[in-house]
């Protein structure tokens, strides 16, 4: 009984990935940056890509206050480049800065979705040198999201009961 309850976990465990071409690969860990089947697009601005810390940007780069991330303290605070984003990681996938190559880096922003097996993903990494925004995106080629698929499955499902004749 025991061996049967260990054999279910190892099957059900959530470092296996869905291919396309042979099931599932067990013990392999998907990585968002490897085998990509579409070109990585980049992009190299003074001001963030991303929404998510761009009116702050421009807050420190004109010597206004910023408000205090909550976890620190409170209240509003000038504060250098360095001290804004000393919270932030580096990107060891993409260490480099798409402008000036210096490997002083730190991302702000990152976000990756998989849907059926297919991916997409975006970073954007600050260089704490030339105080330049790196960005990078992919799409798996054949990615859609749930609602599109779903979509495109109605829309199938529609031209063939229209082709025999059926009312929908």
């Amino acid at each position: 009984l025991e061996a049967a309850a260990e054999k279910e976990k190892k099957k059900m465990a959530g470092d296996t990935m869905t291919t396309k071409e042979g099931g599932k690969k067990a013990g392999t860990v998907a990585k968002y940056n490897t085998n990509l089947r579409a070109e990585v697009k980049t992009y190299v601005s003074a001001d963030p890509r991303a929404f998510v810390h761009s009116r702050e940007w421009k807050k420190i780069m004109a010597g206004d206050p910023v408000e205090i991330n909550p976890s620190v303290g409170h209240g509003m605070k000038v504060m250098t480049v360095t001290e804004w984003s000393a919270r932030w990681k580096r990107n060891e996938d993409f260490p480099d800065c798409l402008a000036c190559g210096s490997l002083n880096t730190k991302e702000h922003h990152f976000i990756q979705t998989w849907c059926r097996g297919n991916r997409k993903w975006e970073s954007e990494t600050l260089c704490l040198d030339c105080h330049n925004f790196s960005w990078r995106s992919y799409v798996d080629p054949e990615f859609t999201t749930p609602a599109e698929h779903e979509k495109e499955r109605w829309g199938k499902m529609l031209e063939g009961n229209k082709a025999l004749g059926v009312e929908n």
